[in-house]
């Protein structure tokens, strides 16, 4: 099960796997490699993809370069450019690492004078956007420079996109892809999505949904509660390498339970096995005016398992649940 884990049980985690040598450095390389990895999924089979990376200046932006470079250097012909924020030194390693690979930068502050034209270009052409602009030290309201950014990447967005949004309370197995006549770009939210509060689920008026987020280690609050929640889409947990008998981590006792923790704790059903082995319901439910009680409750009943279920109802009601409900017995009542 992946733990929940909030802001600052999130920072002491990442503290004390630096501590013990599993150092930021690591962490960011194995979170860009995580996104990386999704974003070429997303892009097989479109010739000459267009990737734009929108980068902040903490280590969110750092994630957001480190997948860029990866992109670049695996895909070939594929075209990566980074908007960024603010300047990033040319001490920052996974700046010049990106630069040197072959990523474009594109200076917020240049563009700022065009009104953000290259950004607006920049997010409309691009197959997959890499959403890394702010991470779980946001403060919200956004403002300034950074608040007409966001908007200007909704403004892109709102051109060619569909609307995917579909809120996610359970992380994603696997690798579904969109189809492929869906809009482009595809917009991917490295560990948050960008405007929104990772404790409180709280929005800023102009966060940047996202078709996907990944987030890292674990799951965090405001990720799975309204409003934030419909931002997310579909959330993804990124492995940075933590091991799980970390203190801060195995001391967690808060998890996101997903279909295949339940499934793995029900009991094996026998092959020489019938209706008889699996026990038996009795649903006393529904009147004339109430038909779909009797219906849902006994539904439900045989999801979870049991062998026969017996519906008690008013006779009236009967032949419309019994075509809803073959394997039902019936009381007439």
């Amino acid at each position: 099960m992946a733990a929940i884990v909030t802001i600052e049980q999130m920072q002491a985690i990442e503290q004390a796997a630096d501590a013990n040598g599993h150092t930021y450095a690591v962490m960011m390389a194995l979170a860009g490699r995580a996104v990386a990895d999704r974003v070429i999924q997303l892009v097989a089979g479109i010739a000459d993809p267009q990737i734009t990376v929108l980068v902040g200046s903490g280590n969110n932006g750092g994630d957001g370069l480190v997948a860029g470079r990866l992109l670049k250097e695996e895909l070939g012909d594929t075209t990566v450019t980074a908007f960024l924020l603010r300047p990033r030194p040319e001490s920052d390693d996974v700046f010049t690492q990106a630069n040197g690979a072959g990523v474009v930068m594109v200076e917020g502050a240049d563009d700022k004078a065009a009104g953000y034209k290259t950004l607006q270009n920049l997010v409309a052409s691009a197959d997959v956007v890499i959403d890394a602009l702010f991470g779980t030290s946001l403060r919200l309201p956004i403002r300034g420079d950074a608040s007409k950014v966001l908007q200007t990447v909704n403004e892109a967005l709102a051109k060619n996109r569909a609307d995917r949004s579909r809120a996610s309370v359970v992380p994603v197995a696997g690798s579904d892809l969109y189809e492929d006549d869906d809009p482009h770009p595809v917009v991917v939210a490295v560990d948050c999505p960008s405007g929104l509060h990772c404790d409180s689920g709280e929005l800023d008026k102009h966060t940047i949904r996202a078709d996907e987020t990944i987030t890292f280690a674990a799951a965090k609050p405001g990720l799975l509660t309204f409003p934030g929640a419909e931002k997310v889409g579909r959330l993804f947990i990124g492995d940075i390498g933590l091991p799980d008998d970390l203190p801060p981590l195995a001391d967690i006792t808060l998890s996101l339970v997903v279909p295949s923790d339940v499934g793995a704790r029900l009991p094996e059903r026998p092959l020489n096995s019938h209706k008889g082995t699996f026990g038996k319901t009795m649903v006393v439910a529904g009147s004339l005016n109430y038909i779909g009680a009797a219906y849902l409750a006994a539904h439900a009943a045989y999801r979870v398992g049991t062998g026969l279920v017996t519906v008690g109802a008013p006779q009236i009601i009967v032949p419309a649940l019994a075509a809803m409900l073959p394997e039902a017995t019936w009381l007439l009542l």
